[in-house]
């Protein structure tokens, strides 16, 4: 019996540039269902992720991202997010952020939920709120 990986090696990308590359001892997603916690040695899946918060573990150390959309692959030993957006800590600007917020929570005033616009409006809003609440 093979001996189960000690790390995950977690992959973050977008289409514009690869944001993460580490080890990592834990990593929690946002999938589309609900946060999905991934250890070292878990059961291969393929799952759709929302807006939402990423956090990862390494050592004592944890570090959190905000994923927009995407796809992320796990397998025993590695998780590779492919992200519609992803954006770190430092990368946040709080007051577009939250004009943002603002913004999407004015449009969303004036749409029926049978819009299409409605769909695009909510997760601007959602985006800009985890982007708000990751800052804090």
């Amino acid at each position: 019996m093979a001996d189960l990986p000690t790390k995950i090696n977690l992959t973050v990308v977008t289409r514009e540039r690869k944001i993460i590359e580490t080890e990592a001892d834990e990593v929690v997603l946002p999938a589309s269902d609900g946060e999905i916690g991934i250890l070292p040695g878990h059961t291969p899946l393929l799952t759709t992720l929302r807006v939402g918060v990423m956090r990862y573990r390494s050592g004592g150390k944890v570090e959190r991202m905000v994923l927009s959309w995407g796809f992320a692959e796990v397998l025993p030993d590695r998780v590779i997010v492919l992200a519609e957006r992803g954006v770190l800590p430092g990368e946040i600007d709080l007051a577009a952020a939250e004009r943002e917020r603002s913004d999407a929570e004015r449009e969303l005033m004036y749409l029926s939920s049978e819009d299409p616009e409605f769909a695009v409006a909510e997760g601007k809003l959602e985006e800009s709120i985890a982007l708000i609440n990751l800052e804090r």
